[in-house]
């Protein structure tokens, strides 16, 4: 019980045992028998053996756990992408603090994105469609802040940065359409 379970408390008497009776004691002389897993099956809670992602539970999203589990993991791996495919600056330049909310906010945005598409919240299209848009704005931030000039991992970054914002898009007009 939990204290939010607090307002469910009622004096009326409750029908039936509360806990399982427990086995009958075994007979005097013969071995005891292994006990025997019960699975639970509370409403909310798998049984025993039961693969999640075969579980076919629709979560708040719309998706099934492993669905929304790999587009979790796919717009991680493209965030990551992004500044692995980027060279390195080519000069020893100062960090502009003007960019640093963009960084801030690509990175809050995406670790929220990611987690919200994991655990099946209701608004993880949108927050994925902001974290596309910060991704965009990151890639078209770093060659005005003068890093990197543009060549084909600004092409590659701008692909990345479009697969989230298309994927959360793809996502959140499948939303409006189940109404």
């Amino acid at each position: 019980m939990s204290v939010a379970d607090a307002s469910r408390l009622t004096t009326e008497p409750v029908e039936g045992p509360l806990l399982p009776s427990p086995p009958p004691a075994p007979a005097a002389g013969s071995r005891p028998s292994a006990p025997t897993a019960v699975p639970w099956s509370a409403p909310g809670w798998r049984s025993a053996g039961t693969r999640p992602w075969a579980s076919g539970r629709v979560r708040q999203d719309g998706l099934s756990e492993r669905t929304g589990q790999l587009l979790a993991a796919g717009f991680a791996v493209a965030w990551i992408l992004c500044p692995v495919v980027e060279p390195m600056p080519t000069m020893d330049m100062p960090y502009p603090l003007w960019q640093l909310p963009f960084d801030v906010g690509t990175l809050v945005s995406i670790v929220v994105a990611v987690v919200a598409l994991w655990r099946g919240i209701r608004n993880s299209a949108r927050l994925g469609a902001a974290a596309g848009v910060f991704m965009a704005l990151e890639t078209i931030i770093c060659p005005l802040a003068g890093h990197t000039p543009v060549g084909w991992w600004t092409w590659t970054q701008a692909g990345l940065s479009l697969l989230v914002m298309g994927t959360s898009a793809v996502l959140m007009a499948r939303g409006g359409r189940r109404g």
